[in-house]
């Protein structure tokens, strides 16, 4: 199903009925802290309109409002919520044509309440879905977090945290070992995100051993575990390297509460429904 027209939105026009917003591309694992996340923003996107519509702080507010309306966007393509991607996205350039402070502040608070209604909607089951996707809870997916750098360690896990349980390892050494012994007892890491940087087993040699251990354990292909390199380097000599060893994505650290979800998506790690796309 296609997104709805949000062209409306520059002439004051009506908007879709919420109650028919399509979520079937939704990716449910996400849709809580979507809805944590998306739910602050809101709160900050209204507190700017209202202070536009004032007359105060024009510019400041204007630069805020655009923050938050590419902030929303972007997690709603990341959920698979593309009605609320569409609209975000027109609004953006809207926002721009539009030269009266008060319209631009009217148009997103009209788009403030629209995106609340849906959530709501969505919450209540009245869009096709129990409320707040209510189901067996999936189990979790066994993931070894191979990282140096504790802080670094300590974000991966938190982004992932709904949808992994993680193990974590501060080394490559230690990180094979436990790979190694998961595999021996026959419950194998179905992910592992691997630093390159690292002491004594760098994150290429790591993923090697990795790879070598799965092929004596007569695991091969799509079998093995997804394996994201995260890293600072931006060479194309260490992405090449990593895809050739076997790598399944690469993500830089600076990018990570975006791309570290993305690519497990693309990676058919989590569920999600068959029109999913990030745009």
């Amino acid at each position: 199903m296609k997104p709805s027209d949000f062209q409306m939105i520059r002439s004051n026009g009506a908007l879709p009925d919420p109650a028919h917003a399509d979520i079937h591309s939704v990716i449910e694992e996400l849709w809580d802290p979507y809805v944590d996340s998306v739910g602050t923003l809101l709160t900050q996107l209204e507190e700017a309109a209202l202070e536009l519509e004032s007359g105060k702080n024009a510019k400041e507010n204007c630069s805020k409002i655009r923050r938050i309306l590419h902030s929303i966007k972007g997690d709603s393509g990341m959920t698979g919520l593309m009605d609320v991607y569409s609209l975000c996205h027109e609004t953006e350039s809207a926002f721009e044509e539009i030269q009266v402070m008060s319209g631009r502040a009217d148009m997103v608070l009209r788009v403030k309440d629209w995106i609340e209604t849906v959530i709501e909607f969505v919450r209540r089951g009245e869009n096709g879905k129990s409320g707040s996707f209510e189901k067996t809870q999936p189990r979790k997916i066994k993931t070894l977090v191979i990282d140096d750098d504790q802080v670094c360690r300590q974000r991966v896990c938190m982004i992932v945290q709904d949808f992994c349980e993680c193990t974590c390892a501060n080394d490559g050494k230690q990180g094979f070992e436990l790979y190694k012994k998961a595999m021996e007892e026959g419950q194998p890491y179905q992910l592992v995100t691997l630093d390159i940087q690292m002491p004594d087993m760098d994150g290429h040699e790591a993923l090697s051993a990795i790879r070598l251990l799965e092929q004596q354990h007569g695991v091969e292909g799509l079998d093995g575990a997804k394996v994201v390199m995260i890293t600072s380097q931006h060479h194309s000599t260490h992405i090449f390297s990593a895809f050739r060893e076997g790598c399944e994505a690469y993500v830089i650290k600076t990018n990570l509460g975006e791309k570290l979800p993305e690519e497990m998506a693309n990676l058919g790690l989590l569920t999600m429904k068959p029109n999913y796309s990030i745009r």
